[in-house]
């Protein structure tokens, strides 16, 4: 009996060996909202790709959900409440709307532009972000670039397709995040608000950034994998890259709160 006691636990020692630590690697770990919820760990073999983290976070085939928080924000994936649909026949401003660094932006000499983030969405092709704002007759109107053409929302191409504004819904305090302006060269590129072609897997992530150049701000859309924005000036489509992408364009990213954000509103 001694000896079959001494077996067992040299086998069971040799199991607990070889078996190790289970190969999960940690997702996400999020810190207390301060709304009293719980903290949130996800585990999965595989990080997901930026694009299809929700679609991850539904999943049926991961190892182990023990709970998921309301909204993520250790990357830059917006949950459909902080869009609100905009439409050029009945174009109404909400005022949780979000304007870029939270003012008019400068235009020289010339009086400040207020202008609005817009995420344009055709069907079955990638979304780009772009500008609402006040155009020459002092009516909304927007511009957005694709394939380096400009298309105003005014246009036959856009009249019929999705086009949304970027809000804020709730507060700091009930989201756990809020959003920055943060110049490119300091930025951490995984909580910047992006946005990017599902469909294609190597399809570059697109985000709503602001060049700085000399008095003069611009609305654009960046194209943060390659480093470059584009944007519109003069009726004509412009690029930034280079050191002039890294210091003087601006991209808008979701902030952690350490702990509990205070009340603010947007």
């Amino acid at each position: 009996m001694i000896c079959g006691a001494i077996v067992t636990i040299l086998v069971t020692w040799h199991i607990c060996l070889t078996s190790g630590v289970e190969d999960f690697i940690p997702v996400n770990i999020t810190e207390g909202s301060g709304s009293g919820q719980e903290d949130t760990a996800i585990w999965s073999n595989d990080l997901p790709p930026l694009s299809s983290e929700l679609d991850f976070l539904r999943s049926t085939t991961q190892k182990t959900v023990t709970k998921r928080a309301t909204n993520t924000f250790y990357n830059g994936i917006l949950d459909r409440p902080f869009y609100s649909v905009f439409s050029y026949s009945k174009p109404l401003i909400p005022p949780t709307a979000i304007i870029p660094l939270n003012r008019p932006l400068q235009r020289g000499n010339n009086i400040p532009q207020l202008n609005y983030i817009a995420l344009w969405a055709p069907r079955g092709q990638p979304p780009h972000w772009g500008v609402i704002s006040q155009n020459s007759q002092g009516k909304l109107d927007g511009s957005f670039i694709k394939d380096r053409r400009i298309y105003n929302l005014s246009s036959s191409d856009l009249q019929n397709t999705p086009v949304r504004l970027v809000q804020y819904v709730g507060n700091e305090r009930e989201n756990n995040f809020k959003f920055a302006w943060t110049k490119a060269i300091d930025v951490d590129m995984v909580t910047v608000v992006s946005e990017r072609d599902y469909t294609k897997q190597c399809s570059p992530r697109m985000a709503p950034a602001v060049l700085q150049d000399q008095g003069y701000e611009f609305l654009g859309e960046a194209d943060i994998d390659n480093r470059v924005m584009y944007y519109v000036d003069n009726n004509a489509v412009n690029a930034v890259s280079g050191s002039r992408f890294t210091n003087q364009v601006l991209l808008l990213t979701k902030q952690q709160c350490q702990c509990s954000c205070p009340i603010t509103s947007y």
